[in-house]
């Protein structure tokens, strides 16, 4: 097995900051859109759905 240099240990590590930050944007969306309205809906297909009313 071959090892990997530093570098390529880093550009490996780099993605997942890009992963985490999406993440914590999307979150963050969701976080904002279900304070600021009174009545709406978050749903990601088959996984997850919210719906909630003032």
């Amino acid at each position: 097995m071959k090892e990997l240099t530093v570098q390529q240990q880093c550009e490996i590590q780099g993605g997942g900051l890009i992963a985490t930050a999406l993440l914590y944007l999307i979150l963050g969306a969701a976080a904002y859109k279900i304070i600021k309205s009174k009545k709406g809906r978050i749903s990601i297909p088959r996984l997850i759905s919210i719906e909630w009313r003032d």
